[in-house]
């Protein structure tokens, strides 16, 4: 997983220094502290040169901007629920309260939230999707998920935070500027 790792951030470093970044540039942005190894990494990628390197990576199941979603025994109608998703209206859709967790799922003003508070890795993790994003994703018939056409829709989308991650062990934070 390292070397894999260390190949694709070679590749990303090789590929950005010809790009000269404009005010028009959108970058990709993630931010991760760890607690115990007192790590801290920052990324602050142009989303071109994001959508470069992933197009032109091939490991296991990540083939040119593809990632196979290993779902074999359901047959999903994608457009169709990603449909669904979009034109649903504003509303709290799922709410779990549970002893080891609560979730909440809910659309508001064109987005969709997902909130999960983890009890046992005392773990706080929001999620803010903008339906340009539904509109992005593509999963074809052989449940794979084009992450390439996915992040090419975050160049329409407002600064802000897409990810974050609050736990005992680390911090994320994800988001386009």
């Amino acid at each position: 997983m390292k070397s894999t790792l260390t190949a694709v951030l070679a590749a990303m470093l090789i590929v950005a220094l010809p790009i000269a970044a404009s005010d028009q540039t959108r970058w990709l942005n993630v931010h991760v502290t760890e607690a115990e190894e007192g790590a801290n990494v920052e990324i602050h990628l142009p989303l071109q040169l994001v959508l470069a390197v992933i197009n032109s990576v091939d490991v296991d199941n990540f083939h040119a901007g593809k990632v196979d979603l290993e779902i074999s025994d359901a047959d999903i109608d994608w457009p169709q629920l990603l449909a669904a998703v979009k034109d649903s209206p504003d509303g709290e859709f799922v709410k779990v309260d549970a002893d080891d967790a609560r979730v909440r799922v809910s659309k508001s003003a064109g987005t969709l939230y997902v909130h999960v508070e983890e009890n046992d890795d005392n773990a706080i993790v929001d999620v803010s999707l903008p339906m340009a994003v539904i509109d992005g994703l593509d999963i074809d018939e052989n449940n794979q998920i084009d992450i390439a056409a996915l992040l090419s829709t975050f160049d329409h989308l407002p600064n802000g935070d897409l990810v974050t991650v609050n736990s005992d062990e680390a911090t994320v934070r994800v988001w386009v500027e």
